[in-house]
């Protein structure tokens, strides 16, 4: 029998069955590439022997001109072999033959039989040393696609990494395709649309953040592909990496088309808040800017059932990009009507934690005619501070209301912190301390905050009350006072935005 790489390499191995059916011309075969998944494993070599024979022929990789081995993160291009059951010995780089196994490790005696026609992955994952068993893993791999269809499967080769899911986008805009993978198993391969600029990512199952991404990832029609997680969270020589493999390339030398694409998500922190007093219970969609491909109801993809007026959201992750956002009804089921037209273009980038407020009256007859209308605001949030101090800003969001002056105490002890501040605006920074985002830095807070028309010498409305604590950021909002109308007064909607969520929503208090 012999075993044959598509570089010429020829072993002689065991005389036996095998011969007769090359000779007879019925010769089964199959394709097997070798996979140096191992973070902190040397460079190997391996022989191959018939199954129970003892008989191993090799090194392969020594024979084929690659005496130095297979490293860790390379993968061989396929090797045409016998369709047969296999045992591997793994032997140290430059080898002279097959006699001693690389460290003494034993053989590996447990791989499944090579089918007739079939592909194979044999993959060493495990640590060498450490707390995961060294082994050899097989995986059968697809070798044809749909005309115009990529397809795309993920191996968690990644020791010490709990089940993952995987899928496209990332945040609150992942949508899962492979679901609960634990470490050392595969799922069968997808077949989809060809991928183009998007973005892969990987997740702790259970959980909302991406541990690792691959962006821009582009998969071509035609292409068959396979997504190895790889490394060690707490191995900085071999951390947490995705090792993406083309496997239907045309090879080149000995090596797959593999190559490390995986990386830290970049992500921005974004948060909606209901502020506008007319507006019925809402929820939003989302999409890249200019698609039109709007994404699930927001609030009922996290288990929520809408923002109602008042409310805020908890910060969730969004992968960085321009989007278009559309607010649809709370009982809206899809993202086909939207309730108001669309806000387009808004650029969220690495590291921006933001506030998305909804502003302005929807129903401007009457006495409304002259308030503003209903729009989408940004907000840039400051999510640190100087330990041992608080932060705090003013947005005013009160469409009835002029330009106020903000601050701390009452009546004659009113003391001026943020001054002429107009309807869908921070402060401005004036130079007394105050940041670009509208936010003052001091000692903490225990005291009244009143809000008066800008320049007036009176309280329009007195909190009696504030009190914020060292290490803690907060936002307080004019909301309500919508004009001609009783309902939702003028009020201040306080919320300390460093405070842990409730649910699905900041914590937040509409006060007096």
């Amino acid at each position: 029998m012999k075993i044959q790489t598509s570089l010429g390499l020829v072993v002689s191995m065991i005389a036996g069955t095998g011969c007769m059916a090359e000779e007879a011309g019925t010769k089964a075969t199959a394709r097997v590439r070798v996979a140096h998944l191992s973070p902190g494993a040397p460079s190997v070599d391996f022989c191959l022997a018939a199954a129970g024979s003892g008989e191993f022929a090799g090194p392969v990789l020594a024979g084929a001109g690659a005496a130095d081995g297979l490293a860790y993160g390379q993968v061989t291009k396929y090797l045409d072999v016998d369709a047969m059951k296999y045992d591997v010995r793994l032997v140290a780089p430059n080898s002279k033959d097959c006699a001693t196994s690389l460290g003494g490790l034993p053989d590996f005696t447990n791989l499944p039989e090579l089918p007739d026609g079939a592909s194979a992955t044999i993959a060493a994952e495990g640590h060498v040393v450490g707390t995961v068993p060294f082994s050899l893993a097989a995986y059968i791999d697809d070798s044809q696609v749909a005309f115009g269809k990529i397809k795309l499967r993920f191996i968690h080769a990644s020791p010490g990494t709990p089940n993952v899911d995987v899928g496209l986008g990332g945040g609150v805009a992942f949508t899962p395709v492979f679901t609960n993978v634990a470490y050392a198993a595969s799922n069968a391969y997808v077949e989809t649309t060809p991928i183009q600029h998007g973005e892969i990512s990987a997740r702790l199952t259970g959980t909302a953040t991406d541990a690792i991404s691959v962006k821009p990832a582009r998969i071509e029609a035609g292409t068959i592909a396979t997504a190895f997680a790889i490394g060690d969270a707490v191995n900085p020589h071999a951390p947490l990496d995705v090792l993406l493999c083309i496997d239907n390339a045309t090879p080149g030398a000995l090596l797959a088309e593999c190559k490390s694409v995986g990386g830290a998500p970049e992500r921005a922190r974004v948060r909606v808040a209901h502020l506008s007093p007319d507006a019925p219970p809402v929820d939003v969609c989302i999409a890249e800017a200019g698609s039109g491909n709007y994404r699930q109801p927001l609030l009922r993809s996290l288990g929520g059932t809408g923002l109602s007026y008042s409310e805020v959201t908890t910060y969730v992750d969004l992968p960085t990009g321009a989007y278009d956002v559309r607010v649809i009804l709370a009982s809206a089921t899809g993202c086909g009507a939207g309730a108001v037209p669309d806000t387009t273009n808004i650029t969220v980038t690495a590291g921006l934690t933001a506030t998305i407020a909804a502003i302005g009256v929807i129903d401007r007859s009457g006495a409304a005619a002259n308030d503003p209308p209903f729009r989408l605001k940004v907000l840039a949030d400051e999510p640190t501070l100087t330990s041992g101090r608080t932060k705090l800003r003013f947005f005013h969001a009160s469409p009835g209301t002029p330009a106020v002056d903000v601050g701390l105490g009452y009546a004659h002890l009113f003391t001026k912190v943020f001054s002429n501040v107009s309807f869908g605006n921070t402060a401005t920074a004036n130079g007394a301390g105050m940041s670009a985002n509208g936010y003052i830095e001091t000692a903490p807070v225990t005291s009244a905050v009143s809000a008066r028309l800008a320049g007036a010498s009176s309280d329009a409305l007195t909190i009696p009350s504030v009190n914020l604590a060292t290490d803690q950021i907060a936002t307080a909002i004019a909301i309500g006072g919508k004009t001609g109308t009783h309902t939702n007064p003028l009020r201040v909607l306080l919320c300390l935005d460093s405070a842990p969520a409730k649910a699905l929503l900041s914590t937040c208090i509409v006060t007096p």
